[in-house]
Protein backbone atom coordinates (compact mmCIF):
# COMPACT_ATOMS: atom_id res chain seq x y z
CA UNK A 1 0.00 0.00 0.00
CA UNK A 2 2.71 2.43 0.60
CA UNK A 3 4.41 1.67 -2.24
CA UNK A 4 1.08 2.81 -4.12
CA UNK A 5 1.13 6.19 -2.41
CA UNK A 6 4.77 6.43 -3.72
CA UNK A 7 3.76 5.70 -6.61
CA UNK A 8 1.23 8.05 -6.66
CA UNK A 9 3.05 11.14 -5.05
CA UNK A 10 5.75 10.46 -7.44
CA UNK A 11 3.16 10.73 -10.66
CA UNK A 12 1.91 13.87 -9.42
CA UNK A 13 5.01 15.46 -8.85
CA UNK A 14 6.36 14.16 -12.44
CA UNK A 15 3.89 16.27 -14.22
CA UNK A 16 3.98 19.68 -11.79
CA UNK A 17 7.56 19.73 -13.47
CA UNK A 18 7.86 21.87 -16.77
CA UNK A 19 10.00 19.17 -18.34
CA UNK A 20 7.76 16.72 -18.48
CA UNK A 21 5.38 18.67 -20.24
CA UNK A 22 8.30 19.99 -22.45
CA UNK A 23 9.30 16.44 -22.82
CA UNK A 24 5.94 14.64 -23.76
CA UNK A 25 5.20 17.34 -26.45
CA UNK A 26 8.41 16.29 -28.23
CA UNK A 27 7.88 13.15 -28.43
CA UNK A 28 4.23 13.66 -29.86
CA UNK A 29 6.05 15.68 -32.36
CA UNK A 30 8.52 12.76 -33.37
CA UNK A 31 5.60 10.49 -33.18
CA UNK A 32 3.20 12.18 -35.42
CA UNK A 33 6.32 13.24 -38.21
CA UNK A 34 6.96 9.56 -37.92
CA UNK A 35 3.28 8.37 -38.64
CA UNK A 36 3.21 11.19 -41.60
CA UNK A 37 6.05 9.87 -42.65
CA UNK A 38 4.74 6.12 -42.67
CA UNK A 39 1.88 7.24 -44.38
CA UNK A 40 3.50 9.69 -47.13
CA UNK A 41 5.09 6.40 -48.09
CA UNK A 42 1.94 3.84 -48.42
CA UNK A 43 -0.28 6.68 -50.08
CA UNK A 44 -4.13 6.55 -50.40
CA UNK A 45 -4.00 3.38 -51.73
CA UNK A 46 -1.62 1.76 -49.53
CA UNK A 47 -3.47 2.87 -46.33
CA UNK A 48 -6.98 2.21 -47.95
CA UNK A 49 -5.29 -1.31 -48.87
CA UNK A 50 -4.13 -1.92 -45.16
CA UNK A 51 -7.73 -0.53 -43.29
CA UNK A 52 -9.32 -3.23 -45.74
CA UNK A 53 -6.64 -5.80 -44.88
CA UNK A 54 -7.33 -4.97 -40.66
CA UNK A 55 -10.94 -5.49 -41.76
CA UNK A 56 -11.48 -8.44 -43.44
CA UNK A 57 -8.15 -10.53 -42.65
CA UNK A 58 -7.27 -12.29 -39.54
CA UNK A 59 -10.60 -13.56 -38.61
CA UNK A 60 -10.94 -16.93 -37.15
CA UNK A 61 -14.09 -19.28 -38.38
CA UNK A 62 -15.98 -18.75 -34.71
CA UNK A 63 -15.41 -15.14 -34.02
CA UNK A 64 -16.75 -14.53 -37.89
CA UNK A 65 -20.30 -16.73 -36.48
CA UNK A 66 -19.92 -14.49 -33.51
CA UNK A 67 -19.47 -11.31 -35.29
CA UNK A 68 -22.57 -11.71 -37.96
CA UNK A 69 -25.21 -13.20 -35.21
CA UNK A 70 -24.47 -10.04 -32.94
CA UNK A 71 -24.67 -7.82 -35.61
CA UNK A 72 -27.37 -9.89 -37.06
CA UNK A 73 -29.37 -9.63 -33.93
CA UNK A 74 -29.34 -5.87 -34.62
CA UNK A 75 -30.69 -6.06 -37.80
CA UNK A 76 -33.06 -8.71 -37.12
CA UNK A 77 -34.79 -6.03 -34.30
CA UNK A 78 -34.61 -3.08 -36.83
CA UNK A 79 -36.40 -5.64 -39.58
CA UNK A 80 -39.03 -6.68 -37.14
CA UNK A 81 -40.15 -3.32 -35.39
CA UNK A 82 -38.17 -0.43 -38.02
CA UNK A 83 -38.43 2.33 -35.46
CA UNK A 84 -34.99 4.10 -36.64
CA UNK A 85 -33.05 3.49 -39.59
CA UNK A 86 -30.28 5.80 -38.20
CA UNK A 87 -30.70 3.36 -34.74
CA UNK A 88 -29.80 0.43 -36.38
CA UNK A 89 -26.85 2.06 -38.13
CA UNK A 90 -25.75 3.02 -34.68
CA UNK A 91 -26.56 0.10 -33.11
CA UNK A 92 -24.86 -2.27 -36.25
CA UNK A 93 -21.19 0.09 -36.40
CA UNK A 94 -21.54 -0.24 -32.73
CA UNK A 95 -21.47 -3.61 -32.23
CA UNK A 96 -18.92 -3.96 -34.72
CA UNK A 97 -16.80 -1.40 -33.12
CA UNK A 98 -16.84 -3.06 -29.85
CA UNK A 99 -16.02 -6.72 -31.50
CA UNK A 100 -13.20 -5.19 -33.20
CA UNK A 101 -11.76 -4.02 -29.86
CA UNK A 102 -11.99 -7.15 -28.50
CA UNK A 103 -9.96 -8.93 -31.27
CA UNK A 104 -7.49 -5.69 -30.73
CA UNK A 105 -8.14 -4.52 -34.72
CA UNK A 106 -6.97 -0.70 -35.07
CA UNK A 107 -9.98 -0.04 -37.42
CA UNK A 108 -12.42 -0.17 -34.82
CA UNK A 109 -11.93 3.10 -34.66
CA UNK A 110 -12.99 3.61 -38.11
CA UNK A 111 -16.55 1.98 -37.07
CA UNK A 112 -16.35 3.95 -33.81
CA UNK A 113 -16.24 7.26 -35.91
CA UNK A 114 -19.47 6.40 -38.17
CA UNK A 115 -20.92 5.29 -34.80
CA UNK A 116 -20.39 8.29 -32.59
CA UNK A 117 -21.30 10.50 -35.62
CA UNK A 118 -24.87 9.45 -35.40
CA UNK A 119 -25.13 8.22 -31.60
CA UNK A 120 -24.66 12.12 -31.55
CA UNK A 121 -27.48 12.82 -33.44
CA UNK A 122 -29.63 10.76 -31.81
CA UNK A 123 -29.05 11.66 -28.16
CA UNK A 124 -29.32 15.60 -29.17
CA UNK A 125 -32.85 14.45 -30.73
CA UNK A 126 -33.78 12.31 -27.38
CA UNK A 127 -32.59 15.38 -25.14
CA UNK A 128 -29.84 13.08 -23.34
CA UNK A 129 -27.34 15.89 -21.81
CA UNK A 130 -24.95 14.01 -20.83
CA UNK A 131 -25.17 11.43 -23.86
CA UNK A 132 -24.62 14.50 -26.28
CA UNK A 133 -21.09 15.68 -24.22
CA UNK A 134 -19.88 11.91 -23.89
CA UNK A 135 -20.50 11.31 -27.97
CA UNK A 136 -18.27 14.92 -28.74
CA UNK A 137 -15.38 13.81 -25.91
CA UNK A 138 -15.95 9.85 -27.79
CA UNK A 139 -15.45 11.90 -31.58
CA UNK A 140 -12.44 13.63 -30.40
CA UNK A 141 -10.91 10.64 -28.49
CA UNK A 142 -11.51 8.32 -31.89
CA UNK A 143 -8.65 10.10 -33.79
CA UNK A 144 -6.20 10.45 -30.13
CA UNK A 145 -6.95 6.75 -29.79
CA UNK A 146 -5.56 6.03 -33.83
CA UNK A 147 -2.44 7.57 -32.69
CA UNK A 148 -2.14 5.86 -29.55
CA UNK A 149 -3.17 2.34 -31.14
CA UNK A 150 -0.80 2.74 -33.88
CA UNK A 151 1.79 3.25 -31.61
CA UNK A 152 1.14 -0.03 -29.84
CA UNK A 153 0.81 -2.48 -32.53
CA UNK A 154 2.03 -5.68 -32.23
CA UNK A 155 2.70 -8.30 -35.34
CA UNK A 156 1.74 -11.39 -35.24
CA UNK A 157 1.00 -14.56 -37.50
CA UNK A 158 -3.01 -15.24 -37.93
CA UNK A 159 -3.13 -18.09 -40.38
CA UNK A 160 -1.42 -17.54 -43.43
CA UNK A 161 -1.42 -13.52 -42.75
CA UNK A 162 0.82 -11.55 -40.51
CA UNK A 163 -1.34 -9.13 -38.82
CA UNK A 164 -0.81 -5.93 -36.39
CA UNK A 165 -2.99 -6.07 -33.23
CA UNK A 166 -2.64 -4.05 -30.07
CA UNK A 167 -0.98 -5.13 -27.09
CA UNK A 168 -3.15 -5.02 -24.07
CA UNK A 169 -1.72 -3.83 -20.23
CA UNK A 170 -2.23 -4.86 -17.14
CA UNK A 171 -3.64 -1.58 -15.33
CA UNK A 172 -1.14 -1.16 -12.15
CA UNK A 173 -2.87 -0.69 -8.55
CA UNK A 174 -2.21 3.54 -9.04
CA UNK A 175 -3.77 3.37 -12.50
CA UNK A 176 -6.84 1.70 -10.67
CA UNK A 177 -6.54 4.93 -7.77
CA UNK A 178 -6.35 7.08 -10.94
CA UNK A 179 -9.04 5.66 -12.99
CA UNK A 180 -11.93 5.82 -10.04
CA UNK A 181 -10.92 8.46 -8.64
CA UNK A 182 -11.38 10.21 -12.08
CA UNK A 183 -15.10 8.60 -12.35
CA UNK A 184 -15.91 10.01 -9.60
CA UNK A 185 -14.81 13.50 -10.13
CA UNK A 186 -16.27 13.24 -13.73
CA UNK A 187 -19.44 11.86 -12.24
CA UNK A 188 -19.90 14.85 -9.95
CA UNK A 189 -18.88 17.60 -11.94
CA UNK A 190 -21.00 17.05 -15.18
CA UNK A 191 -23.30 15.99 -12.55
CA UNK A 192 -23.04 19.42 -11.45
CA UNK A 193 -23.07 20.99 -14.88
CA UNK A 194 -26.64 19.53 -15.82
CA UNK A 195 -28.05 20.88 -13.23
CA UNK A 196 -26.94 24.28 -13.50
CA UNK A 197 -28.67 24.11 -17.20
CA UNK A 198 -32.06 22.62 -15.70
CA UNK A 199 -31.81 18.33 -16.35
CA UNK A 200 -34.48 17.02 -14.61
CA UNK A 201 -32.18 14.05 -13.39
CA UNK A 202 -28.33 15.25 -13.34
CA UNK A 203 -26.75 12.64 -11.28
CA UNK A 204 -28.19 9.90 -13.15
CA UNK A 205 -27.38 11.62 -17.13
CA UNK A 206 -23.63 11.70 -15.43
CA UNK A 207 -23.13 8.49 -14.40
CA UNK A 208 -22.28 7.38 -17.87
CA UNK A 209 -19.69 9.96 -18.42
CA UNK A 210 -17.93 9.08 -15.48
CA UNK A 211 -17.51 5.46 -16.80
CA UNK A 212 -17.43 6.39 -20.69
CA UNK A 213 -14.45 8.80 -20.06
CA UNK A 214 -12.21 5.95 -18.06
CA UNK A 215 -13.08 3.62 -20.20
CA UNK A 216 -12.23 5.64 -23.27
CA UNK A 217 -9.28 7.00 -21.53
CA UNK A 218 -8.36 2.98 -20.71
CA UNK A 219 -8.75 1.63 -24.54
CA UNK A 220 -6.79 4.14 -25.91
CA UNK A 221 -4.19 3.05 -23.29
CA UNK A 222 -4.70 -0.87 -24.39
CA UNK A 223 -5.68 -1.38 -20.89
CA UNK A 224 -7.92 -4.60 -20.09
CA UNK A 225 -9.57 -2.88 -16.75
CA UNK A 226 -11.45 -0.97 -20.01
CA UNK A 227 -13.69 -3.77 -19.72
CA UNK A 228 -14.99 -3.48 -17.27
CA UNK A 229 -15.60 0.41 -16.95
CA UNK A 230 -17.55 -0.08 -20.03
CA UNK A 231 -19.52 -3.02 -17.94
CA UNK A 232 -20.99 -0.64 -15.90
CA UNK A 233 -21.60 2.02 -18.93
CA UNK A 234 -23.50 -0.66 -20.87
CA UNK A 235 -25.98 -1.61 -17.98
CA UNK A 236 -26.72 2.05 -16.96
CA UNK A 237 -27.12 2.65 -20.65
CA UNK A 238 -30.07 -0.14 -20.62
CA UNK A 239 -31.63 1.17 -17.88
CA UNK A 240 -31.17 5.08 -19.72
CA UNK A 241 -32.46 3.97 -23.47
CA UNK A 242 -35.46 1.51 -22.17
CA UNK A 243 -38.44 2.41 -23.50
CA UNK A 244 -36.47 5.25 -25.86
CA UNK A 245 -35.36 3.17 -28.56
CA UNK A 246 -35.48 -0.94 -29.19
CA UNK A 247 -32.45 -1.03 -31.23
CA UNK A 248 -30.53 1.07 -28.74
CA UNK A 249 -31.18 -1.42 -25.50
CA UNK A 250 -30.34 -4.42 -27.98
CA UNK A 251 -27.05 -2.64 -29.09
CA UNK A 252 -26.58 -2.24 -24.93
CA UNK A 253 -27.30 -5.42 -24.56
CA UNK A 254 -24.95 -6.89 -26.65
CA UNK A 255 -22.20 -4.41 -25.98
CA UNK A 256 -22.69 -6.04 -22.31
CA UNK A 257 -22.15 -9.45 -23.47
CA UNK A 258 -18.90 -8.26 -25.81
CA UNK A 259 -18.25 -6.41 -22.40
CA UNK A 260 -17.81 -9.82 -20.73
CA UNK A 261 -16.34 -11.53 -23.60
CA UNK A 262 -13.70 -8.49 -24.10
CA UNK A 263 -12.81 -8.66 -20.88
CA UNK A 264 -11.91 -12.47 -20.44
CA UNK A 265 -9.72 -12.13 -23.78
CA UNK A 266 -7.67 -9.14 -22.52
CA UNK A 267 -6.92 -10.47 -19.04
CA UNK A 268 -6.01 -13.72 -20.80
CA UNK A 269 -3.33 -11.77 -22.43
CA UNK A 270 -2.19 -8.83 -20.42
Amino acid sequence: MMEAVKGLKYWVIERMQTNYWRNRRREVKNNLSMLLAQGRELGVKGIFLALLKDIFLGWKPLEVVYLLVLVGIQIGVYLKQPESFLGMIAGATGIINVIFVTKGKISNYFFGLINVVIYLYLSIVSGFYGEVLTSIYFFVMQFTGTYLWLLNLEKQTDGKEEMAYVKPKKLSFVGWIKAITGMIFIWGLFGLIYRSIGANRPFRDSVTDGTNYIGQWLMNGSYSAQWLFWIGTNVFSIYLWWGASLEMVVMYWVFLINSIVGYIRWSSKS
